[in-house]
């Protein structure tokens, strides 16, 4: 069976389909630097050295585990809850938690 991969850049990607407003995006730059994923924001690491571009590259291509998933859909959800947009964002949170549910469950059973 094929392993799902999620990247940071799938789930700002998705941020970007539902055109959810910039506010998401940001909330998922704030768990990035927060958590020590960057170090700094993704806008200045894009509008920076050689070295910087290739930092950010490097955390948006990398496979996310499925705690890393739940992580980041539940730091956005907090900082949103109660915007106008959050039920369009619940759906996506809804989908990854899914998606980061099944990757557990394949998990355990390469174990078994």
């Amino acid at each position: 069976m094929r392993k799902r991969i999620i990247t940071i850049a799938d789930i700002r990607e998705s941020l970007y389909d539902e055109n959810l407003d910039t506010e998401y995006r940001e909330s998922l730059a704030n768990f990035l630097i927060e958590k020590k994923y960057l170090s700094d924001s993704p806008l200045r690491l894009y509008m920076g050295t050689e070295e910087q571009r290739k930092e950010l590259e490097k955390v948006d291509k990398t496979p996310l585990k499925p705690s890393q998933i739940k992580e980041i859909m539940n730091y956005i959800d907090n900082e949103m809850e109660g915007d106008y947009q959050y039920t369009r964002f619940k759906n996506i949170a809804e989908e990854y938690i899914g998606i980061a549910n099944k990757m557990e469950l394949e998990e355990e059973e390469e174990f078994e």
